[in-house]
């Protein structure tokens, strides 16, 4: 039986805690619109959302997080320690795949924070969710080799060369997943 919303709301890692975002918290809501329209965060991903625009989008992420189905979900990331705001990190379902997404405030960046979120994240998509594969996407630019680095480990595989559409695209099937937590577990 799938979990719902309250059984999903919080991952935990060792340095962090990942909480479903909440409407009526607003603290959520600034953290999520800071990120949205923040020029330097939103540099790979599309052009910073207005104020307007990014209320609008957090309303839309929290009615995904109060649905009892599995579908998109939204989590708001904190330091443990010391409850500092660290960014957000999504999976946007579509069937039995899932897109894996991470923001980050730039003082995080390059800390090994993104793949702390996605062994959290990767290990909900394939457990609690059930999915078979789980995507990502990124901007085919400059920064694509910190990207393929952060992916690599992981076990996700390009999917598409190149793309009409700007981004790079990988995904990362259930087997291989599985194979990599063998491995992680044989070492």
């Amino acid at each position: 039986m799938p979990l719902g919303p309250t059984e999903m709301a919080v991952l935990e890692t060792p340095r962090l805690r990942l909480r479903l975002m909440e409407a009526d918290n607003d603290g959520d809501r600034a953290l999520y619109c800071d990120l949205y329209m923040d020029p330097a965060v939103m540099r790979r991903i599309a052009e910073p959302l207005s104020i307007e625009a990014s209320a609008r989008s957090f309303t839309n992420a929290c009615r995904h997080n109060g649905k009892d189905s599995p579908g998109h979900r939204f989590w708001r990331v904190d330091e443990a320690a010391s409850k500092s705001r660290v960014g957000l990190a999504a999976l946007r379902r579509e069937g039995m795949r899932v897109e894996i997404g991470v923001m980050l405030f730039s003082e995080w960046w390059n800390r090994g924070v993104c793949s702390e979120i996605f062994v959290a994240l990767l290990r909900h998509a394939f457990t609690d969710l059930d999915v078979e594969v789980v995507d990502a996407q990124s901007a085919d630019d400059d920064g694509l080799p910190i990207i393929e680095r952060l992916l690599q480990p992981f076990g996700f595989l390009r999917t598409q060369s190149s793309s009409t559409d700007g981004m790079a695209h990988w995904e990362l099937p259930r087997a291989a997943w599985r194979e990599q937590q063998v491995n992680n577990d044989c070492q």
